[in-house]
């Protein structure tokens, strides 16, 4: 992989980084029916669904991840070690955390777990604060919000590691991106 293929990928992955903590959107519907067979509408303006943060979410994760095997290749092209990629990831818990979730989204099952724990994405939504929201409109069977300032939306997602406590996923990509760039990726810059 040439080096602006590679810086092509590292920017890629830090769109991806962007858009996540993007909060602003058009909105989105949701509709759902009661006990009672009533359905009741719900419109958020101005903020990204949760459904969209998930996907997001999952689009990063598989682009940290497939840098892997990018810098596995960049470093064989240029006479390196390539185990020293996979010796990181072996050491590097977040990482194996974002190869369980980028496979499970690719292959929709998982059933090697890199981590030993099959870490899935959990708990992913938005809370947004009444210092948000500008309007709410009810009628007999529709709700909706306004959201006037949507970065005072807090994003919520979570990495679920089987028999383990759930981590904060926000905090799990940043690590394992910085595993990358701090411990395989200053190797070969220049």
């Amino acid at each position: 992989m040439s080096p602006q293929a590679l810086d092509a990928l590292r920017a890629r992955i830090q769109r991806a980084l962007t858009a996540v903590q993007r909060r602003a959107a058009d909105g989105f519907f949701q509709s759902h029916v009661l006990d009672d067979g009533q359905r009741h509408n719900y419109s958020v303006t101005g903020i990204k669904s949760p459904e969209q943060l998930e996907d997001e979410l999952l689009t990063l994760f598989v682009w940290v991840w497939s840098l892997k095997d990018h810098l596995k290749n960049t470093y064989r092209l240029r006479n390196l070690d390539s185990r020293v990629v996979e010796d990181v990831v072996n050491d590097c818990v977040p990482l194996q955390y974002v190869s369980d979730i980028a496979n499970r989204a690719k292959h929709g099952d998982l059933r090697e777990s890199r981590s030993g724990h099959f870490a899935a994405l959990t708990d992913v939504g938005i809370t947004i604060p009444q210092s948000a929201i500008s309007a709410i409109t009810v009628g007999a069977f529709n709700v909706g919000v306004d959201v006037a300032k949507p970065n005072e939306a807090e994003l919520r997602a979570s990495v679920q590691p089987q028999g383990k406590a759930p981590l904060d996923a926000f905090a799990v990509l940043t690590n394992a991106i910085e595993a990358w760039e701090t411990r395989v990726l200053h190797r070969i810059a220049a």
